[in-house]
């Protein structure tokens, strides 16, 4: 049986095939890592492009999903199928480095008390490119309290499938900011441990990515601000949208729903107790109005 299932969600990805498949050969411990690939509605030439490349490859599952899901419903459907005990992510459009599933895999074995491990990655806008930006995220026990306000996993997280069990899924309301909101139930019940290396790639400023849409990242970020009381941090321009487009006390995947308070103790009280903090969202309301009307302009003057 595998030790890690890696989980990668696949849709209109016909330009990051070849690439994917090239990097995955290069993963050094292949010997102890499943692959799910997690198609929804493949086209006949990505059919194609993955009927060649798994031929050789036995420890690749294609999953065709006839009907085009959201990403988080699709990770949920992979864990559900995974037999790892460790679940990792890998987004066809990013690179990850040979050694890293080695290398997280090492950290958790060697940390049984920790759930989760994240690492560093380097944000680039060319796929397969090996320059840019690196992103050194922080170690948790020095930033443990940030880790419950900002996302600090990235894209290349590996974690317990066992954990599951205790916190259920990720939240299918959402398109985009699933795995922050995850990271925080996370880190409310369990440690988190730093791989420190560089783990991938992270192909960013693609206009054609979901991720690229500012506007779905701000009303998804504000409604989980809300959810965990980080009213602070709160962009109170979107967050009429938020609590309109979702249920911030509810939970749901798996075609179920669950409260908030299910996974959070003395949640309401929590909430209440930070509702002060609400003044800084208004402090900070010029600057964002600012924000967002030059946003609006840099966007209208490019299209």
């Amino acid at each position: 049986m595998a030790k890690i299932s890696v989980l990668t969600s696949l849709y209109n990805c016909d330009q990051y095939l070849t690439g994917y498949f090239d990097a995955l050969n290069k993963i050094t411990n292949l010997y102890e890592v499943e692959v799910l690939l997690l198609h929804n509605e493949p086209s006949e030439s990505e059919l194609f492009l993955i009927k060649e490349a798994i031929t050789c490859l036995p420890f690749v599952r294609h999953i065709v999903i006839p009907k085009r899901e959201s990403l988080y419903a699709t990770w949920n459907r992979g864990i559900k199928l995974a037999n790892g005990k460790y679940i990792a992510v890998w987004n066809v459009d990013d690179v990850r480095i040979p050694n890293s599933l080695f290398l997280q895999s090492k950290t958790l074995d060697e940390h049984p008390e920790e759930t989760m491990t994240y690492g560093d990655m380097i944000l680039n806008t060319k796929y397969g490119s090996t320059a840019g930006k690196l992103v050194q995220a922080p170690a948790y026990p020095i930033k443990k309290f940030d880790f419950l306000r900002s996302h600090y996993i990235g894209c290349f997280p590996m974690w317990r499938k066992e954990i599951h069990n205790i916190l259920g899924y990720f939240d299918e309301q959402f398109r985009l900011v699933g795995d922050y909101e995850f990271q925080i139930r996370v880190v409310r019940a369990f440690p988190l441990v730093k791989t420190e290396a560089l783990i991938g790639y992270y192909l960013t400023s693609v206009p054609s990515k979901l991720s690229s849409n500012s506007s779905i990242q701000n009303i998804e970020r504000t409604a989980v601000e809300v959810r965990y009381g980080v009213f602070d941090k709160m962009n109170l321009l979107y967050i009429i949208k938020a609590i309109y487009k979702h249920k911030i006390f509810v939970l749901y995947w798996l075609n179920s729903k669950y409260l908030v308070s299910n996974f959070f103790n003395n949640y309401f009280v929590f909430i209440l107790i930070r509702i002060p903090l609400i003044i800084f969202s208004f402090l900070y309301l010029p600057l964002n109005i600012v924000r967002h009307f030059k946003r609006y302009f840099i966007n209208n003057t490019h299209n």
